[in-house]
């Protein structure tokens, strides 16, 4: 089903995610993963940004592996992982188990909060904010956690159709940046029906008319997209096709 918010992004909106996403392939160190944010706010304001991989541990609860920290007062961070708030803090534990756009003033409604943590906020000018998150991709085991705050922040249809086009992007350049190295060239085979169904794929066809194009039935074109996912470490059908696209794998026109 279309999210009927994704009508509230101009031409202009359009390409300046497609430059993100751009970027976001290419996307080899940390001084490159926070170059993108300049760009971010060019979508919706924002004065703080901070990105976050964790693991679910079955002992320990959530786990950090790994922080990039575009502008967050430093401050902030050092009182917030002294106090050890990321097993206390609400819209940490919604991130990491719904991956959802949550606002934070509605997650707050919603659950209780942690009114020391929310005195901090405060205190650092980070009183609204947004977060938003995408799940582990294979091989990796770790979720992410994309926070934005600032006094300017309101709730929006549009940011949120904005940050769940663009999480699964910057999710990929952050695991990147994990690795701390140059990425490895990915030795990708596809086979002939994989390469057609990514071609149909970028020109937006459905699974239902992949396979009246193609001759199959609808559950085999499905069993081929899981497939391609899978190979390109892909989260859905778009990235899917931006990452077949950035590896020369398909062509873009």
């Amino acid at each position: 089903m279309r999210n009927e918010s994704y009508d509230l992004l101009s031409g202009n909106d359009a390409l300046t995610l497609l430059e993100i996403i751009h970027s976001s392939l290419s996307c080899n160190s940390g001084n490159d993963f926070t170059s993108l944010f300049p760009k971010m706010q060019r979508l919706f304001p924002f004065d703080f940004a901070h990105a976050l991989l964790c693991v679910n541990d079955e002992n320990k609860g959530i786990v950090p592996v790994h922080a990039q920290n575009i502008n967050f007062p430093k401050e902030w961070i050092s009182e917030f992982v002294s106090r050890v708030y990321l097993r206390a803090d609400v819209v940490v534990k919604e991130n990491f188990k719904k991956y959802r756009p949550q606002y934070w003033a509605d997650t707050k409604k919603r659950l209780p909060e942690n009114r020391e943590i929310s005195s901090l906020c405060r205190d650092f000018g980070m009183r609204e904010g947004y977060s938003h998150g995408s799940p582990c991709v294979a091989p990796d085991k770790a979720g992410s956690m994309f926070s934005f705050s600032g006094p300017s922040i309101q709730y929006a249809g549009r940011t949120e159709a904005i940050l769940e086009l663009v999480i699964p992007h910057l999710h990929i350049a952050l695991a990147k940046t994990r690795k701390n190295k140059e990425p490895e060239k990915r030795n990708i085979l596809l086979s002939l029906r994989e390469k057609e169904v990514l071609n149909w794929l970028k020109n937006g066809k459905s699974s239902w008319e992949m396979s009246v194009i193609l001759g199959i039935s609808q559950s085999t074109v499905n069993f081929h997209v899981y497939k391609i996912m899978q190979k390109l470490g892909a989260i859905n059908r778009p990235q899917a096709v931006a990452v077949a696209t950035h590896l020369g794998l398909i062509e873009l026109g």
